[in-house]
């Protein structure tokens, strides 16, 4: 039982966050341009104008992921499905954004750099992972048959 709490917080913060991706993601591009803009000058000014904006946005898709993947990789206490479910959530809104969001530019290199980061993420939680299908509550223990009671003549 020992995991329970933390899976029980990490699923809390999985909604959240996903909340916090689809925010980032699937609303008109007009709509996000102060966010991005901060994030461009804060960048800009920790590397000295050593990064360009295409390299900053494919560290922000890189960056975006990794607590996803972390986090589902808790939750269901598997690795690859960490890995798998930011690779389908990533071509999902590429998708979304090139069927309904004209203003956004879907790209296969997104979904690329945002599986990166879920697998980053994924791999980080690896430890915690293996920990938590090593309590006992993950372990299923194993059932002594119960033998019929003896007849007595």
């Amino acid at each position: 039982m020992r995991g329970a709490p933390i899976r029980a917080v990490a699923a809390v913060l999985l909604v959240l966050y996903t909340l916090v991706i689809a925010r980032l993601t699937l609303l008109p591009a007009d709509s996000e341009a102060a966010t991005f803009g901060a994030l461009n000058d804060v960048v800009r000014r920790l590397t000295r104008g050593g990064l360009d904006w295409s390299q900053i946005e494919i560290l922000a898709n890189v960056a975006l992921f990794v607590p996803a993947g972390f986090l589902v990789a808790v939750v269901l206490r598997r690795v690859w499905v960490g890995v798998l479910g930011c690779v389908l959530a990533s071509a999902a809104i590429e998708w979304a954004q090139y069927v309904y969001l004209p203003s956004r530019v879907p790209s296969l290199a997104d979904v690329e750099h945002n599986s990166l980061g879920g697998l980053l993420g994924a791999l980080l939680a690896w430890p915690l992972v293996h920990w938590l299908r090593a309590t006992p509550a993950a372990r299923p223990q194993p059932v002594m048959p119960v033998s019929a009671p003896s007849r007595m003549r």
